[in-house]
């Protein structure tokens, strides 16, 4: 793989990782009901999705790999939401 690419896919992923931190911290402020940190978190969750598309739009013309990531993305967030259900219920 080109260095230019592997590049491309490192800032792709930190800024997936980011996402799911984010949350994780919403979780966080659920357990501990700050209606003011449930606001930010969500917005912060949606801003970050959109630039997440965007740049998963201009960097991964290739579907394939797209798919792939994606898959893996909505993996980690049905186990990090089934957790905080089971926590939360």
């Amino acid at each position: 793989m080109e260095e230019k690419k592997k590049t491309e896919l490192f800032y792709l992923s930190s800024a997936y990782g980011v996402v799911l931190m984010l949350l994780l911290a919403s979780i966080k402020f659920l357990l501990v009901d700050d209606h003011i940190g449930n606001f930010l978190i969500v917005v912060s969750i949606l801003c970050m999705g959109s630039i997440i598309r965007y740049f998963e739009k201009t960097l991964l013309l290739e579907s394939k790999e797209r798919r792939i990531i994606k898959a893996v993305f909505i993996g980690f967030i049905i186990v990090i939401g089934l957790g905080g259900f089971l926590i939360l219920f």
